[in-house]
C-alpha cells in the first residue's frame, strides 16, 4: 500500500493511506484556500481568475457560484463578449451569486463553461427571468450573500444567501469527476424553486433546450456554446438533474415566454460571439413540512443518455457527506504525494493551495463508459485511457505538464494521449483546445513541448511513433483543419522554413487576428511566433531522437531550432522582429511590443532558454549578460506597463523562465535570492494572491515547482535548474522511487545554497537531471543567510545549453 506524507505542525510523518482522514485530521487538504486567485493583488494588471466550486482532480464537473462583478477582459470588451462573470465565474469583490454552474474554466482570460447556472428562488413566477438579449437572468434575480456565510475547501462549497424572491437559502455542494450534488435548505414556504438557465453559458448560447419530467422528478437539457476569446470553436453539453421531491408546480421560459406547466422549451439564435439564446425551466417544491430539497446532476458532451449514465455510475447512492467525504480523499491522495514542513504556516498554505489550483485542469471529457464527442463531429470511445481537453497550450507546456508528469505519470500520458487523437480527428495538433473544438488562441505550436516535456519527466505511456508523426506533420506541412473553423496550426510556417523566421510585413497584433474577426492564417507577433516555433522545433528534435530513435528528424529540426538567431539585431542587443529584406524596423525599441505576443523585445530576448549559453554570447559574453539579466529582473511583476516593460512581468508567461538563467550566467545565488523573493512576495494562499491569472494552473504549478527549489527551463529536457528549497523538509513520492530533500536552513528563511549532497556525495551544479530523481534520491541542501558567490558558479558546473549542431540529446543521468 503507498504511503501518504501528512503534516504534523513541523513534522513530515508516513502514514497509510487507508480510509478517508486516516493519514491526519483533514490531511493537506485542510491548507487549500479555494478562493485563493479570485480577487486582483494589489497593482496586478489582471486578477487569478480562479473559482472555489466543488471538483474532482481534472473533474468534468466544477461546480460552483458564479457572480456580478468581476475586472472587465480587454477581448472580452473588444468583442462585445460578456466583460462581467454573469454566468462565467467567480469574484471575491462581489456580494451576489447569479447561479450555480456546473463548468468553470480556472484562470482563463476569456468567457468559458458556466454552463447549466442553477439558482433558488423563492418568490411568485409570474414573468419570464430571462434577461433581453443576455445570457444571464433578469437582475432581480440575484442572490446577496457574504464572505462572512461562506465556505470552501477541495470538493466541496457552502454558502448562505437572500434568496431572490425573499428569505434566507443555503447552498451545500458537492461533486464526482462527472455529477454534481446541491442541497438547498430553504425557508419554510410553498414557493421552493430551483431555476435553470439551460441558456446561461459564459459565452452565452446559439442553442439551448430543456425537458421537465415529472413523473421522474428529473429536468433535462443541452446547450451549445463556444466562440472561447471570439475564437470559432463550438461545442454542445447535455445535463440530467434529479429531485429527491417531487415538483409541487414547474414550467419553462422561452426568451420573454414564461409557460407554466410547460414540459419543454428550446431556443435558438446564429451562432456568433455572444450568442443569447434564452430558454430554461423551474421546478417548484413544497417546503413547509421539510426545508431541504436535494438535487443531482450529471453531465455529458456525447448525449442526454451519457449525462444520465454519468449519474448512475458516480452518484445516484451516495449523500452529501459520502461526496464530499469521497472528494476530499482524493484530494489528500494526490496532495500528497508532496510533503512540505519546516517553513512558516503561510507558506504550507500558499504551497498545497497552488498545488490544488493546478490540478483542476486538463478537463476530463469522456464519459463513465469512456465515450465523448471528437474533433471530427462523431462519438469515440477512449480505450484503456481517459481523455481530457481543455488544454492552455501556450501556458501550461512551461511548468504544469512537467509537474503533472512527475506526479501522475499516467494522467500526464492519457493527457499526450488526447493531444494525439485531437490530431487523428481534426488533422492538426491544438494550440487552446476547448472541449471538442480547436482554437486558434495564443501563438506557437504547444503541443510539441507539451509532449515531449511529458515524456522527458516520466509519462511515456503513449505511442511514440503515432506522437512523433503528428508533431511532424504540424512542423512541416502547413496543416489546417476545415471541421474545425479552419484552425491553422503554424500560421506562416512557410516563409518560417524557408527564411527561418516571419517577416514582421505578416504581423497583424492583438488575439483576435486569428478569431472570428480574422483570418485564421494570420500571424499575431511575428517575432515571438517565430521563438515559439523554433522552440517548438527543439522540443520535436529531442523527442525524435531520445524517444523515437528519429535521428534525421533531429538533425532537421535542431538545425531550425537556432532560428531565433535571425531576430537578434547586434546594433540593438534584443531579438526584434525582421523585416523580409533581412533589416530591422527602423526606430524600433525594447518596449514597443508590436512583433510580439503580450510582451515586447525586452522580455522575450531571454526566451530562448534551450540555448542560454549562445544567447549570452550574442549578448557580449557571459560577463554582460550577468548585469543585464540584473537591470531586467530589478522588478519582478512590472505592472505598470505589463507586457510592455523593460523589466520581468511574471504575471504573464514570457518572464517565468528569467530567474533562473542566473544558474547558466555563473551566478547561481542570484537565482535563488530573486525566486525565494518572487514566492514570497506575489504568492499568497488569500483571494489576492496571484500575480496575475492562473492560465488552466501554469502560474500555480510555477510557484510550487519554485517552492520546491527545481524548475524545468528547458521545455522538452528532463533538467531541473536549481533555486533553493523554501522548506526544511520535503518528499516528493515519485512513482520510481522516493526523493526527500532536508534543507535545515531554510526553516530560518534562509535562501542561499553553500553545499549540496546528493545521495550522500558532493554536488555543485546548480542544475539536476531528472534521470538522477526519478527512481528516488536524497538531496541535503546546506542553506544560509548570505550568499555563496562560488558554488555551482564555475563554467564546468553551469547546466547545458543546446545548440543546432548537438550532436545527441540530453540524456545525462546523475552528477
Amino acid at each position: 500500500m503507498k504511503s501518504r506524507l501528512p503534516i504534523f505542525g513541523s513534522i513530515l510523518v508516513l502514514a497509510s493511506a487507508g480510509a478517508p482522514g486516516s493519514a491526519w485530521a483533514g490531511g493537506p487538504t485542510r491548507f487549500v484556500n479555494p478562493f485563493a486567485g479570485s480577487a486582483t493583488e494589489r497593482g496586478a494588471a489582471h486578477p487569478g481568475g480562479t473559482f472555489p466550486g466543488a471538483s474532482m482532480p481534472f473533474g468534468m464537473v466544477q461546480f460552483g457560484p458564479d457572480t456580478t462583478a468581476s475586472p472587465e477582459n480587454a477581448v472580452a470588451k473588444t468583442v462585445g463578449l460578456p466583460t462581467t462573470n454573469s454566468g462565467r465565474g467567480y469574484s471575491w469583490k462581489s456580494d451576489q451569486i447569479t447561479g450555480f454552474s456546473l463548468t468553470h474554466l480556472s484562470g482563463a482570460g476569456c468567457p468559458a463553461y458556466g454552463d447549466f447556472p442553477m439558482l433558488p428562488f423563492t418568490g411568485r413566477l409570474q414573468t419570464s427571468p430571462a434577461k433581453p438579449g443576455s445570457n444571464a437572468l433578469s437582475p432581480r434575480f440575484r442572490a446577496g450573500f457574504s464572505h462572512s456565510r461562506e465556505s470552501a475547501s477541495p470538493g466541496a462549497y457552502s454558502v448562505r444567501m437572500h434568496a431572490p424572491g425573499g428569505g434566507a437559502v443555503s447552498a451545500q455542494l458537492a461533486a464526482t469527476t462527472r455529477t454534481g450534488f446541491a442541497r438547498l435548505v430553504f425557508p419554510k414556504t410553498k414557493r421552493a424553486s430551483l431555476l435553470i438557465n439551460a441558456g446561461g453559458s459564459g459565452a452565452g448560447t446559439s442553442a439551448a433546450s430543456v425537458q421537465v419530467h415529472p413523473g421522474r422528478r428529473e429536468i433535462t437539457g443541452a446547450a451549445s456554446s463556444g466562440f472561447f476569446c471570439a475564437q470559432r470553436n463550438r461545442y454542445r453539453v447535455y445535463f440530467a438533474a434529479k429531485f429527491d421531491r417531487r415538483f409541487s408546480s414547474y414550467g419553462t421560459w422561452q426568451r420573454g415566454s414564461l409557460d407554466a406547466a410547460s414540459r419543454q422549451s428550446s431556443d435558438t439564435v446564429t451562432p456568433q460571439p455572444r450568442n443569447a439564446a434564452q430558454s430554461g425551466a423551474y421546478a417548484t417544491i413544497d417546503a413547509r413540512r421539510d426545508r431541504r430539497v436535494d438535487v443531482r446532476v450529471g453531465i455529458s458532451f456525447v448525449s442526454p443518455e451519457g449525462a444520465e449514465q454519468n449519474l448512475r455510475a458516480e452518484s445516484l447512492h451516495l449523500g452529501l457527506r459520502a461526496l464530499r467525504e469521497r472528494a476530499r480523499h482524493a484530494w489528500n491522495r494526490d496532495l500528497s504525494e508532496i510533503g512540505v514542513a519546516g517553513a512558516p504556516g503561510q507558506d504550507v498554505r500558499t504551497f498545497y493551495t497552488d498545488l490544488y489550483q493546478a490540478q483542476l485542469a486538463p478537463r476530463t471529457f469522456s464519459d463513465a463508459d469512456g465515450r465523448y464527442p471528437g474533433m471530427d463531429g462523431h462519438v469515440h470511445r477512449a480505450r484503456g485511457h481517459t481523455q481530457y481537453a481543455d488544454f492552455s497550450g501556450w501556458d501550461i507546456y512551461r511548468t504544469q505538464i512537467e509537474l503533472l508528469a512527475l506526479l501522475h505519470p499516467g494522467r500526464a500520458s492519457d493527457m499526450v494521449r488526447s493531444l494525439v487523437a485531437d490530431q487523428r480527428q481534426s488533422g492538426c495538433l491544438p494550440k487552446w483546445p476547448v472541449a471538442n473544438g480547436q482554437t486558434m488562441e495564443m501563438i506557437g505550436d504547444p503541443a510539441d513541448q507539451i509532449i515531449s516535456s511529458a515524456a522527458a519527466f516520466g509519462a511515456g505511456d503513449f505511442n511514440h511513433d503515432a506522437a512523433l508523426t503528428a508533431m511532424l506533420k504540424g512542423a512541416t506541412s502547413a496543416c489546417q483543419s476545415p471541421n474545425n473553423g479552419s484552425y491553422v496550426e503554424r500560421q506562416g510556417l512557410s516563409p518560417y522554413e524557408t527564411r527561418g523566421f516571419i517577416p514582421f510585413e505578416q504581423n497583424q497584433q492583438g488575439n483576435l487576428v486569428t478569431s472570428v474577426f480574422g483570418s485564421p492564417q494570420a500571424v499575431y507577433g511575428t517575432a515571438s511566433t517565430t521563438l515559439e516555433y523554433a522552440g517548438a522545433d527543439f522540443a520535436v528534435a529531442q523527442f525524435a531522437a531520445r524517444f523515437a530513435g528519429n535521428g534525421q528528424a533531429y538533425r532537421r529540426l535542431m538545425r531550425r531550432s537556432a532560428n531565433w538567431k535571425h531576430l537578434f539585431d547586434r546594433g540593438s542587443g534584443y531579438l526584434e522582429p525582421r523585416l523580409s529584406d533581412g533589416s530591422f524596423p527602423p526606430g524600433y525599441g525594447p518596449t514597443t511590443g508590436d512583433g510580439f505576443a503580450e510582451g515586447d523585445s525586452a522580455q522575450y530576448t531571454w526566451s530562448v532558454p534551450w540555448n542560454l549559453g549562445g544567447l549570452a554570447r550574442r549578448l557580449g559574453g557571459v560577463r554582460r549578460a550577468q548585469p543585464r539579466l540584473g537591470r531586467f529582473l530589478a522588478h519582478l511583476n512590472a505592472t505598470a506597463h505589463g507586457a510592455h516593460s523593460r523589466h520581468a512581468y511574471l504575471g504573464n508567461e514570457p518572464s517565468l523562465l528569467a530567474p533562473w538563467i542566473f544558474d547558466w550566467l555563473g551566478r547561481p545565488y542570484r537565482t535563488q535570492e530573486i525566486v525565494r523573493h518572487a514566492i514570497r512576495r506575489y504568492w499568497h494562499a488569500r483571494p489576492a494572491g496571484y500575480p496575475g491569472q492562473n492560465d488552466l494552473g501554469e502560474t500555480s504549478a510555477w510557484y510550487a515547482m519554485a517552492a520546491l527549489g527545481f524548475y524545468p527551463e528547458i521545455p522538452g529536457v528532463g533538467m531541473l535548474a536549481l533555486d533553493s528549497p523554501l522548506f526544511a523538509h520535503e518528499v516528493m513520492r515519485l512513482p520510481g522511487g522516493t526523493v526527500r530533500v532536508s534543507s535545515p536552513g531554510a526553516a530560518h528563511g534562509h535562501a542561499f545554497i553553500h553545499g549540496l549532497r546528493l545521495n550522500g556525495h558532493n554536488y555543485a551544479r546548480p542544475w539536476l537531471s531528472f534521470c538522477a530523481l526519478q527512481h528516488g534520491a536524497r538531496l541535503y541542501f546546506d542553506l544560509r543567510s548570505r550568499p555563496d558567490r562560488r558554488w555551482g558558479a564555475g563554467k564546468r558546473a553551469r547546466p547545458p545549453s543546446f545548440a543546432a549542431t548537438a550532436r545527441s540529446p540530453h540524456r545525462s543521468c546523475g552528477p
